[in-house]
């Protein structure tokens, strides 16, 4: 059952090569954070140029709103340039050492010269960088200057893995040691001392795909609805989230043969055939052996059971389990990065153009949606159908941080609900568990 269909594993006569695992790494460190982080700068952008009844925000309001999802996002952007270096120093060294200035021989080929191009023109605008120092100036002096702003993504990845360290992998260490959250006023000496954000809610970074100057700007959650009645490929809507992928694109294409003998990390469960315990019906027999009796007296077989299928986990017919569930011990962004994301979620296309409408949703559009007049705000999303060409989606998650999630929200409403049943006394008991510390000293 675990091995799933195999009717398409043959090319030309031959069993079919495996996938490549590294593009699944790829894109789980590289591509989709970033995609996500350009969802997150959408948010805040929402939030930022209109309150929800259509007046502007005050002055004070958008500066506080644009520092907080600064700080998320410079935060995940070091993560997120930290694993992109180390990926392209493992995979593509030749791709790795030419961002260097090292001398490639042979000379790089069609695909590697494009990914080069490609993150040496992901650049910040002047007025990014400039905003990056200078949008706080009244509440303190700049923090950082103009030498500490990267301007590129080639320069940025080169800062956060630097050549000529003195003890290599120093910031890497400093981001995993680190547990106080970012802030802009007064980092954490333990921080990089440079900026390079890879979304963000008031300007967009400008880079070069396939020889035509794009900008990758955030999310546009109303891009599928926009682009439904345009047939043309060149006239559709795209935001940055297109050109992530375009650029991840090029990564793997640039990729070399993997080595017949190399060993790669294990497809994510994601990336693989789920199995589907309706698909299989069992029969059982039990053999009683008297193996020193010889051919006197053979085994005996006895008569099938009746055909069964195998229980889930959590089938109601089946006896409880006891369940001991571990929460993240580290859970810094740095920590919560490392989990791989195994649990997947399979989605009809109809479901996954469902799920795309909620996107563009806050908390706050929902309250505001149940809030009376003169606060009420209805929500304004347009049903796209299904997902794009009619297609399915499997998404997946990093299970610790949606059984942390679970936790939170279960202590939140049970304790909104202890003031009517008064349970809360008996709902957890917690017992000290020395020297389980996230960091080392």
């Amino acid at each position: 059952m675990a091995a799933g269909k195999s009717s398409a594993a043959m090319v030309g006569g031959q069993p079919a090569a495996p996938p490549d695992s590294r593009t699944y790494l790829m894109r789980s460190i590289f591509r989709d954070p970033w995609k996500n982080l350009l969802q997150t700068a959408a948010h805040a952008k929402s939030a930022i140029e209109k309150r929800p009844d259509n007046k502007d925000q005050p002055v004070a309001v958008i500066n506080d709103l644009l520092k907080n999802s600064r700080e998320q996002i410079q935060t995940i952007s070091w993560l997120i340039l930290l694993d992109f270096a180390n990926f392209l120093n493992d995979n593509l060294p030749r791709v790795w050492n030419s961002l260097n200035g090292a001398a490639v021989s042979p000379a790089l080929n069609n695909t590697e010269n494009v990914l080069v191009s490609a993150i040496s023109n992901t650049t910040l605008e002047n007025d990014f960088a400039a905003d990056l120092i200078t949008v706080f100036p009244i509440i303190l002096p700049p923090i950082y200057t103009a030498n500490q702003v990267r301007r590129s993504l080639k320069s940025a990845l080169l800062a956060v893995r630097p050549a000529n360290e003195t003890q290599p992998g120093t910031i890497e260490k400093n981001l995993e040691k680190v547990v106080i959250s970012y802030d802009r006023k007064l980092p954490d000496a333990l921080y990089p001392k440079f900026l390079f954000p890879l979304a963000d809610a008031k300007f967009s970074l400008k880079t070069v795909l396939d020889g035509s100057p794009v900008s990758i700007t955030p999310t546009n959650f109303l891009k599928t609805k926009l682009n439904e009645k345009i047939t043309v490929e060149a006239n559709k809507v795209k935001d940055g989230e297109d050109y992530v992928n375009r650029i991840a694109q090029m990564v793997e294409a640039a990729l070399p043969p993997a080595p017949p003998n190399q060993a790669f990390q294990p497809i994510p469960l994601a990336a693989q055939t789920p199995m589907d315990m309706r698909e299989g019906w069992f029969l059982m027999r039990c053999v009683y052996e008297r193996p020193l009796c010889g051919a006197i007296d053979p085994p005996v077989l006895s008569d099938a059971t009746e055909p069964f299928q195998i229980a889930g986990f959590f089938d109601p017919d089946a006896p409880a389990r006891p369940i001991r569930i571990g929460l993240p011990i580290d859970t810094t962004p740095a920590g919560l990065r490392k989990f791989d994301k195994n649990t997947a979620f399979m989605m009809s296309d109809l479901l996954c153009g469902q799920v795309n409408r909620m996107k563009g949703i806050t908390f706050a559009d929902l309250i505001f949606s149940i809030l009376p007049f003169p606060f009420h705000k209805g929500l304004d999303v347009p049903d796209t159908g299904g997902c794009k060409d009619n297609f399915g989606m499997m998404c997946s998650l990093s299970i610790p941080i949606i059984t942390l999630c679970a936790l939170i929200l279960l202590i939140i409403i049970v304790t909104l609900l202890d003031f009517i049943f008064k349970w809360l006394p008996f709902l957890i008991v917690c017992f000290p568990l020395p020297g389980l510390r996230a960091k080392d000293e």
